[in-house]
């Protein structure tokens, strides 16, 4: 009778030794029959004795998480959860994970600066390269821009600023200066109008894309850029474009001044980009070789410090007793379960350690006791739809036995179809055959909900394909599963149906019943043959006739 009726329930009072709390906490926890009363009510969540430890624990899991973030960074699975982990005490636990936060953040840091000097080698290079090309089309005579009708430049006079600016690129009057980088794509427009009006016009832009993109290190997104050289005159426009370059976040390259020393940057460029790609990649197999070692202690450890923050936090409901120092605790546990609280209570005493057993006392009182049914796989679900309408009072009848049957019927009623009954049975007959192996796929959110109303599922599929079967569906299309239609149409050539009097088929425009009318009697000589005349039905569900009647759902319902 434990699911027609709430459990008897028992206030019971604990006096736990502060030694052995933790473990006592461990083995109550096991049995899932006690729940606690707050006694601190009067205090605040700062004010409580353990705290600390409840905040010590949330700075583990933070850390964990950190570095479960990394290893789904990596694409690095974690390992499955032993049994009995060996895991360090949580004193020893929280240094070893504060040492191993700084070490990860230190390492992610230093792989972040390897990234970006990297991309900054890579720029350098296609700035070099870019020049070079630029510098050499001048040469050829190649001019950098069409002149206007009132202008008259040719490729010689610019050659020869050219050549002033290779001297040295000093802005002294006259000369001709440069400042060659890398720029975001996106902002290349916005950076060409803003140089010229900040010059009016004195100035020359070359630009041109990079193929590949950039990939940032810290956010992980892909940056187009391209490389751009600005030749202008002056100091003072040298100062402008070096704020309004600035203020685009453009990487600024220093260019050298002849042919030759243009080559042996680039080569210079290339080994180092090929030194730090030797260093990137000794990098990365350390980090992932340490990711992939923590991947063995990831779950145990988010298990176990998990599991020491629920007990911090019971501990916290607790009262303690200065003068017996020991913790007091008062809860309400179900009459039945007092046995196996009492054993849970000696095994956490013989855990620890400890000198004195924990004492329990059944308390009297005239309080309301909570509501408590047991449940089980099958109808734990159907127990939280209920609970969620509202809890049956103390001692009261459970409706969510009887939900057990009237729900999915119900659903099937509303459901009703073969296909789609079939494919949803199957779905959860494959969620409870494999129950084990998919529950830790459970911690998902949305796959925890399918997870645990599995037998929910089971069940309304199974009623909604008995459903289809009434209504003779399948895929909302109509059935003659169990023989033909009852009912006759103009476009049957069914004798039984044509050879009824008083019926034209091609112009009835309803249905009638089929029948053996003809046959019990003589039209011709006005009499009756001596058989029974009788009408078809169909014999199991829903007749498929109706299916497309203007009275159907009339019918159905």
């Amino acid at each position: 009778m434990a699911q027609f009726r709430s459990e008897e329930m028992a206030l019971i009072q604990l006096f736990i030794q502060n030694d052995a709390a933790n473990d006592t906490l461990h083995e109550l926890g096991h049995t899932n029959a006690v729940q606690f009363k707050d006694l601190n009510k009067d205090r605040t969540a700062f004010q409580r004795i353990f705290v600390q430890d409840v905040r010590k624990c949330d700075d583990m899991l933070r850390i964990i998480r950190y570095v479960q973030d990394l290893m789904e960074e990596e694409g690095i699975h974690m390992g499955p959860v032993a049994r009995h982990p060996p895991v360090p005490s949580l004193h020893e636990l929280h240094e070893r994970l504060q040492d191993l936060e700084k070490e990860m953040k230190q390492h992610t840091a230093s792989y972040a600066t390897l990234l970006k000097q990297r991309s900054e080698l890579r720029e350098h290079r296609h700035v070099l390269s870019g020049a070079a090309h630029w510098f050499q089309q001048a040469r050829g005579g190649v001019t950098f821009t069409a002149p206007s009708d009132g202008e008259g430049g040719t490729g010689a006079e610019l050659l020869n600023l050219l050549d002033e600016a290779e001297s040295g690129g000093r802005a002294t009057a006259g000369s001709l200066g440069h400042i060659a980088g890398c720029i975001p794509t996106a902002n290349l427009r916005d950076f060409a109008v803003t140089l010229f009006r900040a010059t009016r016009g004195n100035l020359l832009l070359k630009h041109d894309d990079i193929e590949q993109p950039f990939k940032d290190p810290l956010t992980h997104e892909e940056v187009q850029k391209s490389i751009f050289i600005v030749f202008f005159s002056g100091e003072r426009s040298r100062q402008k474009v070096d704020k309004i370059c600035d203020s685009y976040n453009c990487s600024k390259y220093r260019l050298p001044e002849t042919a030759s020393q243009q080559d042996t940057a680039i080569r210079d460029v290339e080994e180092r980009m090929r030194d730090l790609k030797t260093v990137l990649t000794r990098t990365k197999d350390y980090r992932l070789g340490r990711l992939e070692q923590l991947s063995e202690h990831h779950g145990a450890w988010m298990t176990y410090v998990m599991r020491e923050k629920a007990v911090f936090h019971t501990l916290n409901l607790f009262n303690y007793d200065v003068t017996r120092k020991c913790l007091i605790a008062e809860g309400w546990c179900p009459a039945s379960e007092l046995q196996n609280v009492r054993e849970a209570l000696r095994r956490g005493t013989l855990k620890s350690g400890a000198n004195v057993q924990t004492v329990l006392n059944v308390v009297r009182t005239k309080e309301t006791p909570p509501t408590f049914f047991k449940s089980t796989r099958l109808t734990a679900g159907f127990q939280a739809i209920v609970d969620a309408y509202g809890v049956a009072k103390y001692q009261e009848m459970n409706p969510a036995v009887f939900a057990v049957i009237t729900f999915p019927f119900l659903f099937g009623v509303m459901f009703g179809d073969i296909g789609h009954g079939i494919m949803m049975t199957l779905v959860g007959l494959i969620l409870c055959v494999f129950e084990k192996r998919l529950s830790a796929a459970a911690r998902d959110e949305m796959f925890g909900t399918l997870y645990h109303g599995r037998y929910n599922i089971l069940l309304m599929g199974l009623f909604a394909t008995y459903a289809g079967f009434i209504y003779n569906e399948l895929f909302s299309v109509p059935l003659e599963v169990f023989g033909h239609t009852a009912w006759c149409s103009g476009e049957m050539s069914d004798p039984a149906c044509i050879g009824m009097k008083g019926v034209n088929p091609p112009k009835q425009t309803q249905k009638w019943l089929r029948t053996n009318l003809a046959d019990a009697y003589d039209f011709k000589d006005m009499k009756s043959t001596g058989q029974e005349v009788v009408w078809d039905v169909y014999p199991f569900g829903t007749d498929p006739g109706f299916a497309h009647t203007s009275n159907k759902l009339n019918s159905v319902n």
